[in-house]
């Protein structure tokens, strides 16, 4: 049987509230949480509220990695 590999940037985006500062920020990735180079992949916006003041984050995840397509 074949093992099946599961990409980042397959995995659904986490609810806001599960995020980590750093991935809210664009510096870690949504999926697993590792640093994230500069080839990182948009993943969508995430909806914050600080009080009644609507903040919105682009958040990513790691890229995919050398010989996938996608």
């Amino acid at each position: 049987m074949m093992a099946t590999t599961t990409h980042c940037q397959d995995v659904p985006v986490p609810p806001t509230g599960r995020l980590s500062t750093e991935q809210l920020q664009g510096r870690a990735c949504v999926a697993c949480g590792e640093s994230l180079p500069a080839a990182r992949v948009h993943r969508g916006v995430a909806l914050v509220h600080d009080g009644g003041y609507p903040l919105d984050f682009d958040v990513y995840s790691c890229p995919p990695t050398t010989g996938d397509t996608a």
